[in-house]
């Protein structure tokens, strides 16, 4: 349910716009919702319906940086708000992760083929590999918008196919010869399907709304409660009946 709690207030927003002069409501609040309503029809629709698909995220995060960026020649406030916001979500732009975008059918050939020449010539980056691409205050306001997926490949995103334990024999092949290339479509096949999840602190935040102050204010009880309702939710995801058999077969 934490998912949908965004897209509720979204839909919420649309739906009271669209209705607004069937409700009593001040034109401050009109220009709100049609702020809010704007930029979600023109930037967010696409990039939250494609959200959980690994192969997409990384080439679709950055088009949706651009897009915010863009989106400055419509509202200044709402842009530099989604800015902030997105550029601290930025998984799928690391070293290792961004090759995910190789498997991606919308990506250009051009920008594969420059991805596969860094991943054998590139050794610029430090050694170590992030878990979130974090952008400087100098390439926000300068260089980011202006980057292309290769920009975020180098020799250590070799590592991805490694931990997947994948054929990499493709990569020595043509681009354009890909699709009927074994090793590649094996590999499309295993890559296609992970997928895209960074709402881990997302779980937590909904986790403490919920019972904050419910059942007990004492912080070490309150705790103990937490790993517990984890902790159920672990054995009963659901509340369907199969999974309770499961659970206490006869």
């Amino acid at each position: 349910m934490h998912q949908a709690r965004w897209m509720a207030r979204a839909i919420y927003a649309i739906k009271m716009f669209l209705l607004k002069d069937q409700i009593k409501i001040s034109a401050k609040d009109k220009r709100a919702l049609q702020d809010v309503s704007l930029f979600i029809a023109t930037s967010y629709v696409k990039p939250w319906l494609q959200c959980n698909m690994a192969v997409k995220a990384p080439n679709q995060d950055l088009c949706f940086l651009k897009t915010l960026k863009r989106y400055e020649a419509i509202d200044k406030v709402i842009s530099k708000a989604a800015l902030d916001k997105f550029c601290k979500h930025l998984w799928y732009l690391t070293d290792e992760v961004a090759i995910l975008a190789i498997f991606d059918d919308e990506l250009d050939d051009e920008v594969k083929i420059r991805m596969i020449s860094k991943l054998e010539y590139d050794n610029e980056k430090p050694c170590h590999l992030e878990k979130r691409y974090v952008p400087s205050k100098q390439e926000i306001a300068n260089t980011l918008f202006t980057k292309c997926l290769d920009d975020f490949v180098s020799t250590k995103s070799k590592h991805l196919f490694t931990r997947l334990k994948i054929d990499t024999s493709f990569l020595s092949v043509p681009v354009l010869m890909w699709s009927q290339n074994y090793a590649y479509l094996n590999a499309k096949s295993k890559i296609s399907t992970l997928r895209a999840v960074n709402d881990t602190a997302e779980r937590a935040v909904k986790l403490m709304q919920d019972f904050h102050g419910l059942i007990t204010a004492d912080e070490e009880q309150k705790q103990f409660l937490l790993r517990c309702v984890q902790e159920h939710r672990k054995l009963y995801p659901d509340c369907k009946k199969a999974t309770l058999r499961k659970m206490y077969p006869k």
